[in-house]
Formats: C-alpha cells, structure tokens, sequence
C-alpha cells in the first residue's frame, strides 16, 4: 500500500521499550539487544550494563536495569500499556506490508502482543477474525485465498491508521 509508513527500526527505543512491555520480548534476549545497540553507537553506560547481564532468567532480573536503558534512550518508561500495545500493533502490519513477515504468522504474534479480547480497534479484530476463521473445519468458512486477502487488508489499514 503506497503512503504507508515504513517499519521502524527493530532497535527503535520505543520499539524496544514497547515490544518488551507487551512481553513481546524475552529476558534472555535482552542481553543480545542492548549489544546490537551499542554495535549501532549507541554507548550509554546503562546500555553496557545491559549488554553484560548473563543470567537473565526472568523479567525480574533485568526490569530496573531496562528502566535506567530506556531513560538513556529517551523513553518514558514505563508507557501505558495501550500505547505500548498500538506501537507493536502497528510495526507488525508495517512489516507485513513491507513483505517482512507472513501474514498468518504476524497474526498470531499479533495475538501475544495485544490479546483480541483487550482491543477494540477494529483493524485488530479483523485481523483475528480472518486468522480464527482460517481454523474451522473444511466446508464452514471461506477460502484461505479470501481470508488471507482480508487479512493483509486489515494489516495495510491498521498501519496507515
């Protein structure tokens, strides 16, 4: 879809903050990431600290120190959950969009990040209504050829939206 903005950066501040208030990211990938921020010169001395943590095993062992990186970064953390929740929303249809991820999997991941039962954007519902419809049983919904074309609609509008 032309005019619809590209996919942010997979190490975008907010992003970073937002995927990992969603539990869109695991603890013990938080390590790697703030390397990759650092490789990319971003050299905050709360990003080092980050970088050298080796035994994350749990949100716990790396949620203050995360706080200090955000600061650092210029995030307001921690946002609101339904901010968080929008902006990895968004990024995952940007990067369906973009042809970077299959839809039917961006739909599931869709579904971790922002749960259908918590959203009222109808963008959002439409993306699971597609994705749940695909799962009935032959003979009671329509084609995969038709869902997936819906499904691909609802991600190009929830990322211009």
């Amino acid at each position: 879809m032309s005019g619809t903005p590209p996919p942010l950066s997979n190490l975008d501040p907010i992003l970073l903050a937002s995927r990992w208030l969603c539990g869109d990211l695991l603890p013990e990938d938080v390590p790697q990431i703030a390397i990759e921020l650092i490789e990319a010169g971003r050299e905050e001395p709360s990003i080092y600290r980050v970088a050298a943590e080796v035994n994350v095993n749990s949100r716990d062992d790396v949620e203050a120190l995360l706080g200090r990186m955000f600061a650092a970064l210029g995030v307001e953390y921690p946002m609101s959950l339904e901010v968080a929740r929008q902006t990895v929303a968004r990024q995952i249809a940007k990067e369906v969009v973009a042809g970077r991820r299959d839809p039917w999997t961006a739909a599931m991941r869709l579904d971790r990040a922002f749960p259908h039962w918590e959203t009222e954007d109808q963008n959002i519902l439409d993306i699971y209504c597609a994705a749940d419809e695909a799962d009935w049983n032959p003979g009671y919904g329509r084609s995969d050829a038709i869902l997936k074309q819906e499904l691909i609609q609802a991600f190009e509008r929830l990322a211009g939206s």
